[in-house]
């Protein structure tokens, strides 16, 4: 055989190969030689077919289940297809219209990210998975402190985009609501727009700053602040909207039962999904992320395939939104549905606006 590349670059191999990931993904069934060679260009020989289809499988690219049974891809095929075989298309209009219909409904933050996580699965038949940007790097629009028992206070923050995030801090001394009242003016009167990353930058200096000792109600504002503004404030930094998991199974990638609860779990841990998503986009210029199999870290969905993008709000801070389905997917369509959702919903949280 040649060069691995240049043989992969061969017209004809990459036509079977082509031919081969296309059929198993309509079927989910092997792929014999004679089944491509009656739809291959050049009217091949089953058994030049069978000869290149045997060279591709000792290149790690397609594997036979049984030995009498035809050939499917690997994660490696899948991979090659992605970079070098697949034609990006636009979303069809009739899937452009479902997405549109359900995210130009006027609504609050969370209620738009969930629907866009029932829109990624509805239109991919997979799971779709929509996670919000950290509540420390969204712009302030609104603070409000409420007084509770035993010395807590409700602290709930409103992004300028619509996220919301609720948490609950202790103040050591005795705090009316009229004083709680004057602080959340003041907080967003002075910090409006600012991310609650460079609103903790600023409070740092004010503490630094000698006038702010003496002044009861600025020590109020510092303590309040620090508080309501600690990462560590009790409740994820990022919310994870996360639906259709039931849509993976009648698949047959996931029959075994052991399978299937080890996916479940995984799923369950939305957590660990949020981190995922959010390590998929770090630092990446590409519009859309593809990760495909054994790619993934986590445990469970090594035999899923993960498409995620970025979305943008308020011209800066980002959100991850994706479809977690089987490596057996289509491709093209689940690439232009993530691209298109990303910045639609994007466009919709940035505005609060329909589209």
């Amino acid at each position: 055989m040649t060069d691995a590349r240049e043989y992969l670059f061969n017209e004809r191999v990459r036509e079977i190969l082509h031919w081969v990931i296309a059929s198993f993904t309509v079927t989910g069934r092997p792929v014999g030689s004679r089944a491509v060679a009656r739809h291959s260009r050049e009217q091949l020989s089953p058994a030049t077919v069978r000869n290149i289809m045997a060279d591709l499988e000792e290149m790690g690219f397609l594997q036979q289940p049984h030995a009498s049974a035809g050939r499917v891809p690997t994660d490696k095929a899948y991979r090659f297809y992605v970079d070098y075989l697949l034609e990006r298309k636009d979303l069809s209009l009739q899937d452009q219209a479902i997405v549109e219909r359900d995210l130009r409904l006027d609504d609050n933050a969370e209620h738009l990210m969930a629907r866009a996580s029932q829109v990624l699965s509805r239109v991919s038949r997979n799971v779709g998975i929509v996670v919000s940007p950290p509540i420390s790097r969204v712009a302030l629009e609104h603070i409000h402190f409420t007084k509770l028992a035993d010395k807590r206070i409700l602290v709930i923050l409103v992004s300028r985009s619509g996220i919301v995030q609720n948490r609950i801090i202790h103040y050591a001394e005795e705090i009316c609501q009229n004083e709680l009242d004057q602080a959340a003016r003041y907080i967003t009167d002075h910090f409006k727009d600012r991310t609650l990353s460079e609103i903790r930058s600023r409070i740092l200096k004010m503490i630094q700053h000698e006038r702010a000792i003496y002044d009861t109600f600025m020590q109020q504002v510092i303590t309040l602040s620090t508080k309501a503004f600690s990462e560590t404030g009790g409740v994820p930094d990022a919310e994870v909207y996360l639906d259709g998991a039931s849509n993976l199974i009648n698949t047959p990638e996931f029959s075994d039962i052991s399978r299937m609860k080890l996916l479940f779990e995984t799923i369950e841990q939305k957590s660990r999904l949020a981190d995922l998503l959010s390590r998929c986009i770090e630092g990446d210029t590409q519009e859309v992320r593809i990760t495909i199999g054994a790619e993934n870290a986590l445990p469970g969905i090594e035999d899923c395939t993960l498409i995620t993008s970025r979305y943008a709000v308020d011209g800066k801070t980002h959100g991850s939104l994706g479809i977690l389905g089987p490596t057996r997917m289509e491709y093209a369509r689940a690439i232009s549905l993530v691209d298109y959702v990303a910045r639609m919903f994007g466009r919709v949280l940035e505005t609060g606006t329909r589209l």
